[in-house]
């Protein structure tokens, strides 16, 4: 025992090793830590790309005008990523479970990079088209982050770190926006704020490749991730997507970012029929939401869900988000229909990464990315969908039918969540049968 305290540091922590006493507490600590850090890495990574495209997206409803397009050519162009987004997620996912995620997270990153560039460069109206695609087409970098987050936490403080991916969403969505107000020339010269987005989107990207765990240290792991045993234990992807249950559950992603998709369109029309709100006041107001998604995402969610249950959680946010649309008809005055917003939006925030945290149960690591990446392009269809329903209501009826409707929406979330949820879920949890450690699958 006296050798175990000698001052050489070596042999104090060679002591420290060797005594089974210490082993329940040093091993647990480290890996925690090991796991902390590489979220929060990641989190790192991704909140430079996101204050890189809010930068970029407040200023295309202007850009496109100027090049000669009309309102429905902002539209189109919105639309345009989505849908390419939709097409190519899944692919992504299924290369980054493959190829490792740091490769995929950097090419993925890269090419939102260029896609940013081309818009600092577009001269025409198809140039536009062509960026916001492109950037469609390279919108791998979330469901894959969100895939690697999920592989370096453990199950119980998987929501924390889900809540991770929402306030990189905050932090984007309030210092993105500021940056390129400022960073806009004219009401007709965007070029700079394009090219700082795609100096930020480039720089995550090589900060993922230089700063990320190298995927040599997980090779085995996965290896043996993919063998026999683990093919036997669980289903194939296809199989697990032909079970009515997990498209029932893949398409909670759908109708919710179809619901908020509708909210982010009617918000601001609302508002600035009803209280004469300009494009100052609204961006103020989505910056009070951004900062309310970073207080919110993160402990407060994880605390909510440790102590209630992820499938609880996600009833009452969704409960709150049906309920504060609903109301919404009948709000008037400044004061109501702004806290009323706030209520809708903050409610909104908190389903997604419940909804991550349960995904990332489902399958086990070795398809987590391609998982990610079906929800991924489910939550997209459901973003092309929300403002064309919402538009439809607006036109054949007023604000009150728009808000109804989108209120049902979330309540068909509800329903699911209330009589099938808690079923589906504990029915196709399969992460325990595949791996006892989370942290293979996917640098």
């Amino acid at each position: 025992r006296h050798a175990k305290c000698c001052p050489s540091t070596g042999s104090f922590w060679s002591g420290l090793a060797g005594d089974p006493s210490l082993d329940g507490v040093l091993i647990p600590f480290l890996s925690r830590w090991r796991q902390q850090s590489l979220a929060w890495l990641v989190f790192f990574v991704i909140v430079v790309d996101l204050i890189g495209f809010g930068i970029v997206i407040p200023i295309l409803p202007f850009l496109s005008p100027h090049l000669g397009g009309g309102t429905d050519d902002v539209a189109f162009i919105l639309v345009s990523y989505s849908i390419t987004a939709a097409l190519v997620a899944p692919l992504w996912g299924r290369l980054s479970d493959r190829l490792g995620r740091r490769l995929i997270l950097f090419i993925c990153l890269l090419g939102g990079a260029a896609s940013h560039f081309l818009l600092a460069a577009s001269t025409e109206l198809w140039m536009v088209y062509l960026s916001r695609a492109v950037a469609g087409a390279m919108a791998g970098s979330l469901p894959v982050a969100t895939a690697l987050i999920a592989d370096a936490s453990t199950a119980d403080q998987r929501s924390r770190a889900m809540g991770l991916i929402g306030r990189a969403f905050g932090i984007g969505l309030v210092l993105g926006p500021v940056i390129g107000g400022v960073l806009a020339r004219s009401e007709t010269d965007f070029a700079l704020p394009c090219i700082v987005a795609g100096v930020l989107s480039a720089s995550a990207a090589f900060l993922a490749l230089f700063l990320l765990p190298k995927p040599a240290s997980t090779t085995a792991l996965r290896e043996s991730e993919l063998t026999a045993d683990v093919s036997d234990a669980v289903p194939s992807m296809r199989t697990m997507l032909g079970h009515s249950g997990v498209l029932l559950f893949v398409g909670q992603f759908a109708l919710h970012t179809c619901a908020v998709s509708a909210s982010i369109y009617l918000f601001p029309l609302w508002v600035s029929m009803g209280l004469g709100w300009t494009a100052h006041e609204v961006g103020l107001f989505f910056g009070l939401v951004g900062i309310v998604m970073i207080v919110t995402q993160g402990n407060f969610l994880g605390r909510m869900t440790d102590r209630f249950g992820n499938m609880w959680v996600l009833r009452a946010a969704a409960i709150v988000f049906s309920l504060s649309l609903l109301l919404s008809t009948l709000a008037s005055g400044a004061l109501a229909m702004g806290l009323l917003g706030l209520l809708t939006f903050s409610a909104a925030t908190l389903c997604l990464p419940v909804l991550n945290t349960i995904a990332s149960h489902v399958v086990p690591p070795p398809w987590r990315g391609q998982f990610f990446g079906v929800t991924a392009s489910s939550a997209s269809f459901g973003r092309v969908g929300g403002p064309l329903i919402a538009a439809t209501l607006l036109t054949y009826g007023d604000f009150g039918l728009a808000w109804f409707g989108t209120s049902t929406i979330v309540m068909l979330v509800v329903v699911w969540a209330v009589l099938q949820g808690s079923n589906s879920v504990s029915d196709l949890q399969l992460e325990e049968k595949s791996s006892p450690n989370p942290v293979g699958s996917g640098l």
